[in-house]
C-alpha cells in the first residue's frame, strides 16, 4: 500500500481556508499561486535528505521522506507568523482607537444616553459594512490580492459607518425621546 500525502493535506488546507478571513486568504493565495506539486515535494526532500531523486530511494528512505514532509507541513513560516502578529496588533489598535473616539464623543456630549446610542449605531454600521465587504472580496479582487482585500474591507467599514451616521441622524428625534426614558 502506497502512502499518499496529497489527499489528507489538501483536505486540511481546504478545511482551514474556510476559517480564514478574506484578507488572509488573499495573502495565502498570492504566496502559493503556483502551488507545489507532490512530485516537487518528494524530489526536494529526497535531495535534501539523501542526495538522490525520489524514484531511486529504497522503501525505508521513501518513508523517511514522507514523514519529513508531514513534519515540515506542521512548521510555521516565520514571515507569515510575524505578519499575522502585526495584523492582529493593528486590528486591536483599530478597535481601541474607535472605542476611544466613541468614548470621547460620549463624554463631551450634552445628552450622553443619546450619544451612546448614536455611537453604537455608527460602530455597528461600520462593523456590518466591513463584514459585508469581506464577503464580496473574492468577487471584487480575485485570488491573491491582499492589498485589494484590505482596501475593500476598510472601504466597506467606512461606508457602513457613514450609513450608520445617516441612520442615526434620521432617528435623531427617536434617540432624543429614548434618552429620556428611565429604564435603567
Amino acid at each position: 500500500m502506497r502512502f499518499c500525502l496529497y489527499r489528507p493535506m489538501r483536505g486540511l488546507l481546504i478545511g482551514h481556508r474556510k476559517l480564514t478571513s478574506a484578507q488572509g486568504l488573499a495573502v495565502v493565495q498570492r504566496k502559493k499561486k503556483d502551488g507545489r506539486t507532490l512530485k516537487w515535494l518528494l524530489d526536494r526532500y529526497s535531495n535534501d535528505l539523501f542526495k538522490k531523486s525520489y524514484e531511486n530511494l529504497s522503501a525505508a528512505e521513501q518513508k523517511k521522506v514522507h514523514y519529513t514532509i508531514l513534519e515540515a507541513a506542521g512548521r510555521d513560516d516565520a514571515k507569515f507568523t510575524k505578519g499575522t502578529k502585526k495584523m492582529l496588533i493593528m486590528g486591536k489598535l483599530g478597535v481601541l482607537v474607535t472605542a476611544a473616539l466613541a468614548t470621547y464623543q460620549i463624554l463631551n456630549a450634552e445628552n450622553k444616553p443619546k450619544e451612546t446610542a448614536r455611537q453604537g449605531i455608527l460602530v455597528g454600521g461600520g462593523a456590518l459594512g466591513g463584514a459585508l465587504a469581506g464577503m464580496g472580496v473574492s468577487a471584487l479582487c480575485g485570488p491573491g490580492a491582499p492589498i485589494c482585500a484590505i482596501a475593500v474591507v476598510l472601504a466597506g467599514s467606512v461606508v457602513g459607518g457613514a450609513a450608520g451616521g445617516v441612520v442615526a441622524d434620521s432617528l435623531d428625534e427617536e434617540l432624543e425621546e429614548f434618552s429620556h426614558w428611565d429604564i435603567f
